[in-house]
Formats: C-alpha cells, sequence, structure tokens
C-alpha cells in the first residue's frame, strides 16, 4: 500500500480513536471523582500489548477529543452520575488494521447501568456515524459510511452491545473500504468500549478472542 493510502488509513483510525473516546461522555458529562483504587481497576481491564499476536506493534494511546456525544435527537445527559476511574488501552495497530479499548467505573452499579440504558439505545449509531462522516472527511478526502447496524456477538457480559459501521473513503486518486467494529461490555461498576477499524475484511475471531480477554477481567 503507498505512502497516500497508509496517510488516509491513519487519518480515519484517529477520527475513529475520537469516536470511542466520546462513546460514553454525553451532553452533560459524569462529575469527575477519581480515585486511586479505581484508576488501577480501570487500567487492568482494558487491553494490553501481550493481548495480541505478537506482530501487532503498540503505542501510547492518542488524546481523543473530550468532545460530547451530541447529535440531533441524541443528546444523553450524565451530569448527574460520577465516575470513578478511568483508562485507555495502548493503540495497537498491524499494517492497515487497528485496535484499542477504553474502561470507565461509576460509584455504583447502579450508575453504570444508568449510563448504558443512556447512551447504548436507538439513535447511537445514527450519531456515531454522522461523527465518523464529518471527522474522517477533509478537503480532499470524503469518508462515507455505506452500511451500519448492530453486530451479531456473543453475549460475554451483563451488558453487551456490539455495532459496525463499513466505510468508503475517496480522494483523486484513492479509494479504500473498511469496517468499524464497536464493541462494548458492561458488568457492575465497569463499561468498557472496544474499537476495531480494518481495511479490507475484519478479523472476526480475533475481535472475539479480545473481546472475551477484556469481559474476564470484568468479573
Amino acid at each position: 500500500m503507498g505512502r497516500l493510502a497508509a496517510l488516509v488509513a491513519l487519518a480515519v483510525v484517529a477520527t475513529a480513536l475520537v469516536v470511542t473516546g466520546v462513546a460514553f461522555a454525553a451532553k452533560g458529562d459524569p462529575k469527575k471523582h477519581h480515585t486511586p483504587a479505581d484508576m488501577r481497576r480501570a487500567r487492568s481491564v482494558v487491553l494490553r500489548p501481550a493481548d495480541l499476536p505478537a506482530d501487532w506493534k503498540s503505542a501510547p494511546s492518542s488524546p481523543n477529543s473530550g468532545g460530547n456525544l451530541h447529535c440531533k435527537g441524541f443528546d444523553p445527559d450524565e451530569s448527574d452520575l460520577t465516575e470513578t476511574g478511568t483508562a485507555d488501552s495502548p493503540d495497537f495497530s498491524k499494517s492497515l488494521s487497528f485496535i484499542s479499548s477504553s474502561a470507565s467505573l461509576y460509584l455504583t452499579a447502579a450508575q453504570a447501568q444508568a449510563s448504558w440504558n443512556r447512551v447504548v439505545k436507538p439513535g447511537l449509531l445514527t450519531c456515531l456515524k454522522s461523527l465518523f462522516e464529518q471527522g474522517a472527511s477533509s478537503s480532499g478526502t470524503t469518508t462515507t459510511v455505506v452500511g451500519e447496524g448492530l453486530l451479531a456477538f456473543p453475549k460475554l457480559a451483563p451488558r453487551t452491545a456490539a455495532f459496525r459501521m463499513a466505510f468508503l473513503t475517496k480522494s483523486t486518486s484513492l479509494s479504500l473500504k473498511g469496517d468499524v467494529d464497536v464493541v462494548l461490555l458492561g458488568r457492575g461498576r465497569i463499561d468498557v468500549v472496544m474499537l476495531f477499524v480494518a481495511f479490507g475484511a475484519p478479523d472476526a475471531t480475533l475481535e472475539r478472542h479480545l473481546a472475551s480477554v477484556v469481559a474476564s477481567r470484568l468479573r
């Protein structure tokens, strides 16, 4: 793959990471009361280099935008909730594939469930599609989501949801197809977002394996 293709891939991946960064953020962000114990617990849940095959590279997590998950008709509010811990995994990459994960802990299991109920509902995927298309397009590149919907996925945790967005990125000299898979897991006080981006066919076996690893850490 040429340099331009790689740069386009990196741009789309970076945008997808922003989507992950806001996937559980809302119009009114939860209050932050991070404790050392819950910060350690969040770090213990997310993906580690040892979880992936040896040919995957890892890098420090990219900063997210800190933006809100806000779209017309979809504007959840978490201002009455309290976040007590958070962590991002390293960014993992192999060729034109990308994986990351994030975890958040809430003050109580009821608050984590409330966050899930307000965000993981009809309208979420439409909002993510809009944010992705806006962020991954530029003056010389257009990214269009050409299909989106629920992704068949095993119920690995009491709260489990998975979505796929198929996208097409075009410039004057390049056209690339890819998929963004967003897997959400939750148990007790913890919610986790996992992001898988692939140009070409996604590795469903690896996705399910890594989700199983993370789910086992929620127990």
